[in-house]
């Protein structure tokens, strides 16, 4: 990445191998939280999974890739490499950094991309098609700046759209009042001319003077926006939480100042134009009265003001849409009720959870304890928590019975691994069929349950009950559905929901089972629960780490911070904008 470490150094070549000496990199934020920035701390040990590691490097303030993460580990390149450390689940989605050369198009890139994805599928036939690790497997490629800038690239050129705009409004409010001034000075002007003063002079002085009393209104601004940013840093959305903190630096001071000078230079030169055309002998002939400078400066403010009041317009149009939409976000259905309902996520990491019926037994114990709470009406456990954001187990499928197709052209799916009553917990309604059996688990064996959205993509028209779907070619026995669900909005509101399968976790050997997310129903406030809810996790172990305790309200809040951030903000600028508009009317209405 190029970004040198603020204590130690890297991760060395040697350190990643099964003997290798277990060492980490930790975050500047990890360093500040957790160890007090220790400036000695690089050398001494920290136990991740109760397993001792060796602090060697800590990075800078800044350096936050990936977004989020606090330490870094070498990442080893096989299975048997990882099981002694720490019982995770083996790799099957990961990243990789390249520089690319000089004059490679992003054409190439894909073309590239596609031909090492064909390379590798050939290389493991079997694992290509027995639905194995490279079962749908794709090597996709993407400029680093456009992910990590995507999400909020948007939302930032609106918001300097709008900031854009109250800058031309308060630069429109200036040039009138400038050209209202200039209009009343029109006999001095006459005078200075008649006593052989140059137009020149003039037209340097009227400049001059609307840079001097620019100047002051950009300090202004830098002041309150040093208060404002303390704000927008206590306020930042979920969206930013990742990103630096919003600074004001020598960057954004020089900035300011070549755009104060630089507005104050335009929009100065409305009334140096008045001052050109001041006719000596007129203004000396109004004797001293104060008057508005003649129809072509009259018209000129008039047209000014109407541009003022335009540009508040479209502002406040486009926050009066922003309002809309965010209501319609706010009231989107989320196929379920979220009320009363609790949401946290283990992560087993002992080696005594090493296969699936460990880790079953565990998340089946820890359910049997929660479900003795008075304050617990219904307990489960799922792979994907509802409006958490995070990638999804997409997989490829096929429907038995139907002409095979090439792996690119098979349909996809989200895959959700989910307990028996996790339906009856989040309140997702069933809409054909049956959900899986509470007792018997034989039942369940085999079967799994679609929402909504699968229904109708795949089987428009037709009953999807009984069909059976296939994971790879060499999937001889397949899944058969037994029902259909209502859809429920995944990781983001403003998306419409996507096919999922649900399997139950009573008959599965899936390694993401090491790591499960709780959705707990309560009987009053969660907030309340939390403290009892984790404290029967930890009676069945309290080696494992309960983490991402949220309510299923917190989690719609943080879905909707992003645009209530927005909306904010568009709301400010347009009452500036609107402010600014009713001031400059209000005093050239006065003079005309």
């Amino acid at each position: 990445m190029g970004t040198p470490p603020l204590m130690g150094r890297y991760l060395a070549p040697e350190e990643q191998g099964e003997k290798a000496p277990a060492v980490v990199v930790l975050s500047y934020g990890f360093w500040r939280s957790r160890l007090g920035s220790d400036l000695h701390a690089v050398g001494k040990m920290i136990t991740l999974d109760r397993l001792p590691y060796t602090i060697v490097g800590i990075m800078p303030q800044g350096f936050d890739y990936p977004r989020g993460t606090q330490i870094f580990k070498p990442l080893p390149m096989d299975e048997a490499t990882e099981r002694p450390r720490s019982v995770t689940r083996p790799m099957r989605i990961v990243n990789m950094l390249a520089k690319l050369k000089n004059g490679v198009s992003e054409l190439e890139l894909t073309t590239e991309m596609a031909r090492l994805t064909h390379n590798v599928r050939r290389e493991y036939p079997r694992e290509a098609e027995s639905g194995g690790y490279l079962n749908g497997m794709a090597i996709l490629a993407g400029l680093l700046h456009e992910r990590l800038t995507g999400v909020v690239r948007p939302a930032l050129l609106v918001l300097s759209g709008a900031v854009g705009l109250v800058l031309l409004a308060a630069c429109v409010n200036m040039a009138n009042l400038l050209l209202a001034r200039a209009s009343a000075r029109q006999r001095e002007l006459a005078v200075r001319l008649a006593l052989g003063s140059h137009r020149r002079r003039i037209i340097q002085q009227m400049v001059t003077e609307s840079i001097i009393l620019a100047l002051p209104g950009g300090l202004a601004g830098v002041a309150i926006a040093f208060f404002a940013v303390r704000g927008l840093n206590a306020w930042k959305p979920l969206v930013l939480q990742n990103y630096p903190p919003i600074a004001i630096d020598l960057r954004i001071l020089c900035f300011t100042f070549g755009l104060t000078v630089l507005t104050g230079l335009v929009f100065g030169m409305a009334p140096a134009a008045v001052a050109v055309g001041v006719s000596i002998h007129e203004a000396l002939k109004t004797g001293g009265a104060v008057h508005s400078g003649g129809r072509t400066a009259t018209r000129l403010r008039q047209l000014l003001v109407v541009a003022e009041l335009s540009v508040s317009l479209v502002l406040l149009i486009g926050a009066g849409l922003l309002a809309r939409s965010f209501v319609k976000l706010a009231r989107t259905d989320l196929g379920f009720p979220p009320e009363n309902l609790l949401t946290m996520r283990v992560n087993l990491v002992d080696s005594r959870y090493a296969t699936a019926e460990s880790q079953t037994g565990f998340y089946e114990e820890v359910l049997q304890h929660l479900r003795q709470l008075p304050m617990v009406r219904r307990a489960a456990v799922t792979t994907e928590v509802p409006l958490e954001e995070g990638w999804l187990n997409i997989t490829a499928f096929q429907v038995a019975g139907r002409l095979p197709v090439p792996l690119a052209q098979q349909p996809q799916a989200s895959v959700t691994v989910v307990s028996r009553d996790f339906f009856q917990t989040l309140g997702i309604p069933l809409r054909n069929g049956r959900i899986f059996d509470l007792q018997n688990n034989h039942a369940s064996a085999g079967k799994i349950v679609v929402n909504e959205s699968f229904a109708r993509q795949i089987f428009p028209g037709e009953n999807p009950l009984g069909h059976r779907i296939t994971f790879g070619q060499n999937d001889d026995s397949g899944w058969t559905i037994v029902g259909v669900v209502g859809s429920i909005r995944g990781s983001a509101l403003g998306v419409e929901p996507t096919p999922l399968i649900y399997r139950c976790n009573c008959f599965t050997n899936n390694s993401f089972l090491t790591r499960m997310g709780f959705v707990i129903r309560t009987t009053q406030d969660p907030r309340a629960a939390i403290r009892a809810v984790e404290g029967q996790v930890y009676a069945v172990d309290r080696n494992q780490p309960v983490f991402d305790v949220k309510t299923m309200d917190e989690r719609l809040d943080a879905s909707l911070a992003p645009q209530r951030f927005h909306l904010a903000l568009i709301g400010t600028f347009a009452v500036i904008a609107l402010v600014l508009s009713a001031l400059g009317f209000m005093e050239c209405s006065r003079t005309w």
